[in-house]
């Protein structure tokens, strides 16, 4: 059953089946549901966590209790590697937000040795968590130095689709802003046309103008 998920997967096209087979052999499946914790922020990670189905959100929390959301993942990542491949507790927890997620779990010192013993996975992976710094410093410069309706069209801008598929609390809640706020904000999006009620983007070039006011 693993091998088959794994044949499927782009991520690990560059394998060849003695490959494939090994990945599995190192590697067990778990399923959560909605709200549950994969892992919390300080433990020490025992695997590599390979999301397969369903949406992770990756949070830390700050002094006074407030929720910062990092990174909302989706079928099919790599999530916290960094924390695995260094040995270091994870930074943020993570928490299931859709219905019900599989993840896969892989040893992680066998994967580790699996890296070592094959460049050409290990600059795979590299590629991964180069991704996920872009996304952490687009995550910085929306909290340090966007206004709220510059975090929301940049939201948009970045996934489209993603935004018109998710509840208007999980975008407030991704871009650290009241419910409240956010609903200003799209009703002044809706009246200039630039999303529908659905939250679907209907003008592109609209929104552009806006980011670059």
């Amino acid at each position: 059953m693993i091998i088959e998920k794994l044949r499927k997967l782009a991520l690990f096209s560059i394998l060849d089946d003695n490959e494939i087979k090994l990945l599995a052999s190192m590697s067990t499946l778990k399923r959560l549901s909605y709200n549950n914790i994969l892992f919390y922020e300080g433990d020490n990670p025992k695997y590599f966590y390979l999301l397969l189905e369903g949406n992770l959100k990756v949070y830390k929390t700050d002094l006074k209790a407030n929720e910062i959301v990092l990174h909302h993942f989706r079928q099919t990542a790599f999530v916290a590697e960094v924390a695995s491949l260094e040995n270091m507790s994870f930074p943020a927890t993570a928490i299931v937000t859709s219905d019900e997620v599989e993840v896969l779990l892989i040893d992680k010192e066998k994967f580790s040795s699996m890296l070592q013993s094959n460049g050409r996975f290990a600059f795979h992976l590299i590629k991964s968590i180069t991704a996920k710094i872009k996304q952490l410093e687009l995550v910085i410069n929306r909290n340090m130095v966007y206004d709220a309706m510059m975090k929301v069209c940049s939201f948009i801008e970045e996934d489209a689709l993603y935004f018109e598929s998710v509840k208007n609390k999980d975008i407030a809640n991704f871009l650290n802003m009241a419910p409240e706020t956010l609903s200003r904000i799209l009703t002044k999006l809706r009246k200039l046309e630039i999303i529908d009620k659905k939250n679907v983007l209907l003008d592109s070039d609209k929104l552009k103008v806006l980011l670059e006011i």
